[in-house]
């Protein structure tokens, strides 16, 4: 595995970057393959088949991070990442390795220790693939430390500043159980399974409180994000739905949505973001449940049809 000629994929969005790596492993005997955002790495990926993936953290279109954790979910057996990034605080690093990655890198680099790391990195899975070792994305799932409130926010600070820095665009959704706290509680394990299923794997989904949860959807213009909400609440009134965990089924409920966008004239910040998805969820709650709020350069209000 470690032999001239191992393919290795660079993904970063800076061309110097990725020229000054495709030098250094191009000298050492791999052969490289490249890719400059984040969907890009997945479709190289995916035809290419690299033994290794060199992958910065700040990219378009998908996060690094992000991006990581689908290639752990797609790999039939143990690929390793190397995560390369100009951030390289300790709460960096412990981010880079929580998503998966099995090293982390620090910009600018020296290029005898990349070539080293990535030689131990290719030892490994010369080792695992020797034994006829992997890890199923079940195991890799179950093996994932839940992240902590503060790393929730760091990945969304992540994501505002990624779609800021290439001018995508960036949808954050919050959804609430209409009706009582205590009917709220039983039914949120509901609502998540019914969330989940209409998400991507790049989508953030996080528990907001016991009511409901918040969702940050990358490179997702108005358009997608409204078909998100609206088919989240139309799933949550369906009857007859199961109970996650529990032995019978409830009837169809409904679901307060909230939404807001970037670019946009009052988004500056993800904090702003976070304070017009706040308040448009507040204003679609004060309506009777079952309200969708938009919050674009104004609030709009409307429930979906059916």
């Amino acid at each position: 595995m470690t032999a001239p000629g191992v393919k290795i994929l660079i993904a970063d969005d800076s061309s110097s970057d990725r020229a000054a790596a495709r030098g250094f492993l191009s000298e050492a005997g791999y052969s490289v393959v490249e890719a400059s955002d984040g969907q890009q790495v997945l479709d190289v990926f995916q035809r290419e088949r690299p033994a290794l993936v060199m992958l910065d953290v700040v990219m378009p279109k998908i996060g690094g991070l992000e991006v990581c954790r689908i290639l752990k979910a797609k790999a039939s057996g143990y690929l390793p990442v190397l995560m390369v990034s100009t951030r390289n605080s300790v709460n960096a690093r412990v981010e880079g390795l929580r998503s998966g990655a099995d090293d982390y890198l620090g910009k600018p680099y020296n290029g005898e220790e990349l070539c080293a790391r990535v030689e131990v990195l290719l030892r490994t899975r010369a080792a695992f693939d020797e034994r006829g070792e992997g890890v199923s994305e079940a195991q890799a799932e179950a093996a994932r430390v839940p992240p902590t409130p503060e790393a929730q926010r760091r990945r969304m600070q992540e994501e505002f500043e990624r779609a800021e820095r290439y001018s995508d665009p960036l949808a954050c959704l919050r959804i609430a159980v209409d009706g009582a706290d205590e009917r709220a509680a039983e039914l949120t394990p509901t609502l998540r399974a019914v969330i989940e299923a209409q998400v991507r794997k790049i989508d953030l989904v996080m528990r907001t409180d016991e009511r409901g949860f918040l969702l940050m959807l990358p490179n997702t213009h108005f358009p997608g994000a409204l078909t998100v909400a609206e088919r989240i609440s139309r799933e949550t009134r369906k009857s007859q739905r199961g109970v996650a965990g529990g032995d019978g089924a409830v009837t169809g409920f409904t679901v307060s949505i909230g939404v807001s966008f970037f670019p946009n004239k009052d988004t500056t910040t993800l904090q702003d973001m976070l304070d017009l998805v706040d308040a448009a969820l507040e204003r679609a709650r004060h309506e009777q449940g079952g309200k969708i709020c938009l919050f674009q350069h104004q609030g709009y209000l409307y429930a979906p049809e059916d």
